[in-house]
């Protein structure tokens, strides 16, 4: 009896310590996690589970200077880096509110940087015309439109990235069959037309009649309607220009862009 007595007593022994060292630990476990605990302010813990409130986004669409939509170029603010889509459209998400710099990277535009200032929610920055993407060198706009397959008209725009003035010595429409409809510069007093637009451009007539684009300037205009029947198909603008060497040459680059005919029966050619 005597020896069950001890060993009964000796297990009751090693539960108590046992339990001891369990209440020990637990209290000074909790003293060192309050100690840590009193370092971190409430008030700035974020969840990881939910958004940080004051948390802002960017969007927007890309577009140059003529208001054309550019897709896929690259849009990074801070840290953040997103692709536009092939409509020019982004979003950049988990932004905080402030001043940041906006850069944008897209094929042979120039390197766009603004400072831009976000504030809480959805912030929506206008990419387009003077605040549009510019051409690294030389840009073209062309748009066409009918009316009731009786006569043509459109948009024909033209920018300079560079800090040289260049020569444009013609600018002529083709239909889809590669026929020339007219050149908008050399036919209708089109030269005049378009100094009319600005006083920073003027013709030149040596060695060739071209006309003289200004350094830095963006200017659209409309060419006149031209009667006719017009098949629906891929028309194109057939641009003739150089620089000071190759125009003083009679040496000029070529530039082709196309723009399917579109319907237009207001007579309003103007893009949003």
């Amino acid at each position: 009896m005597s020896s069950r007595f001890w060993i009964r007593l000796g297990k009751l022994g090693l539960l108590s310590l046992f339990a001891y060292v369990l209440l020990a630990y637990s209290i000074v476990f909790t003293i060192i996690i309050r100690q840590e605990l009193s370092i971190v302010d409430a008030t700035k813990v974020i969840s990881v589970f939910q958004p940080g409130k004051g948390a802002s986004t960017l969007e927007g669409q890309v577009r140059n200077v003529f208001g054309d939509p550019i897709p896929y170029g690259v849009i990074i603010v801070g840290d953040h880096l997103v692709q536009a889509d092939n409509t020019g459209a982004f979003l950049v998400p988990n932004l905080s509110p402030g001043r940041h710099i906006l850069e944008i990277f897209a094929g042979d535009y120039a390197k766009y940087t603004r400072e831009i200032h976000i504030e809480g929610g959805t912030n929506i920055p206008t990419i387009k015309y003077e605040t549009g993407l510019w051409p690294q060198v030389f840009l073209v706009d062309f748009h066409i439109f009918y009316k009731e397959n009786d006569a043509i008209f459109g948009i024909i725009g033209f920018a300079n990235g560079t800090t040289d003035p260049l020569y444009i010595e013609r600018a002529t429409i083709l239909d889809p069959g590669g026929e020339v409809i007219t050149d908008i510069l050399h036919d209708n007093d089109g030269f005049d037309y378009y100094t009319d637009l600005s006083s920073k451009l003027e013709v030149v007539y040596e060695p060739q009649k071209a006309l003289k684009w200004a350094p830095r300037m963006a200017q659209s205009g409309e060419f006149p309607p031209i009667l006719g029947y017009f098949p629906p198909g891929l028309y194109s603008l057939e641009v003739h220009y150089a620089f000071q060497d190759g125009h003083d040459l009679g040496q000029y680059q070529v530039l082709t862009i196309t723009d399917h005919l579109s319907l237009d029966n207001n007579w309003d050619p103007h893009l949003p």
